[in-house]
């Protein structure tokens, strides 16, 4: 999840170095394309190294964008992409260490505006997560705020407190659900504050695992929390938020990150072995409705590298899984509702969030 991609991959990637020495080949690349139908894929790039990308591939012509976002502006998207969202004709994206949102026209890729991100004292804020409602964007700061931006004007409006290192984010019955995580705090989060939409103001804190890091809603109301725990002692869980209620409910299904489409939960996992190399790889599938697994692993294929990002197409419901080494191009799968691999495709480094763009 987000909330810990930064620092674990930090640390693994002084361990591959040493493992991965070159890149993944670069077929199906074409520079400056044209937007058509197709997805954008958010590169984190390497903490601290200014190389934040955006990949576009083409489902017609099948095709790949080296750096969709260079190509289009002459110009780098930063350091660390953490989020993006696409809301009417505007993409919104988080530059994370660059402490700015980068505002694109969906259908050319041409940034409209940079807005930077900072507290009272000017500091750098930090977004992490972006959701939209209401002609506002909700900008989740690392710093423990939440931040409204303007969709017609572009300005930042209201801000107001959650709790320590907030994360992840959804919109659910005319409520933000935040993931406190705690990541930098001396001890972590076990919170997810929720927010009044109308009134923008924090209703109530509930209480979930340990590091909230992974946060999604399926369409009756309820929301669904993936937690690290405290990468020791306290284990990570897949938990569930009933709408109305607030009981909290652990699911018993591994979880690393996940997405929601329709019914189904599309979730993630893997092991590290003794080198920290990224071992028993599954996407399992859990039945949002019936409350029950409907499969422990999805698919066959012999996935490379870690497992970093999963998204589901609403028009087509093809699953991507974005993975990496942490240090070279990463890689994008793309399989069929059944798991059948339908195609690959290479990304820039530590590929996190995938936006679909139809005509």
């Amino acid at each position: 999840m987000k909330a810990t991609k930064i620092f674990t991959s930090l640390l693994l990637t002084s361990l591959c170095a040493s493992v991965f020495t070159s890149c993944d080949t670069k077929e199906n690349i074409v520079e400056n394309p044209v937007i058509s139908t197709g997805v954008y894929v958010l590169n984190e790039g390497e903490y601290a190294s200014n190389n934040a990308s955006l990949t576009y591939y083409d489902f017609a012509t099948q095709f790949a964008s080296a750096d969709l976002f260079l190509d289009k502006n002459n110009r780098g998207l930063g350091d660390t992409g953490q989020d993006m969202v696409k809301y009417g004709s505007k993409i919104y994206i988080a530059v994370y260490k660059s402490s700015i949102i980068e505002v694109i026209d969906a259908k050319s890729g041409i940034s409209t505006k940079s807005i930077p991100m900072k507290n009272a004292s000017g500091a750098s804020s930090s977004p992490r997560s972006l959701t939209t409602a209401n002609g506002q964007v909700y900008i989740v700061l690392y710093d423990g705020h939440v931040a409204q931006l303007d969709t017609v004007t572009l300005t930042i409006g209201r801000t107001i407190p959650v709790g320590s290192n907030p994360d992840a984010s959804v919109i659910a019955n005319n409520k933000l659900y935040v993931a406190n995580t705690g990541g930098m705090a001396a001890v972590m989060d076990s919170t997810v504050s929720v927010i009044n939409l109308s009134t923008f103001t924090e209703e109530k804190k509930i209480t979930v695992n340990m590091n909230p890091a992974g946060i999604k809603a399926d369409s009756y109301g309820d929301v669904y929390v993936a937690s690290n725990g405290n990468y020791g002692s306290i284990p990570g869980k897949f938990q569930r938020i009933e709408a109305g209620t607030n009981k909290v409910t652990d699911i018993n299904v591994p979880v690393r990150n996940f997405d929601i489409e329709g019914d189904n939960a599309y979730i993630y996992n893997f092991t590290y072995d003794a080198n920290w190399q990224a071992t028993n790889k599954t996407i399992a599938v859990y039945d949002v409705k019936s409350e029950k697994l409907i499969s422990e692993n999805l698919v066959t294929t012999d996935i490379q590298k870690t497992p970093y990002c999963i998204d589901v197409d609403p028009v087509s419901k093809d699953i991507y899984l974005g993975v990496t080494d942490y240090i070279n191009n990463g890689k994008m799968y793309c399989f069929s509702q059944e798991g059948k691999l339908k195609f690959t495709f290479t990304t820039g480094i530590n590929p996190s969030k995938l936006i679909f763009i139809s005509k």
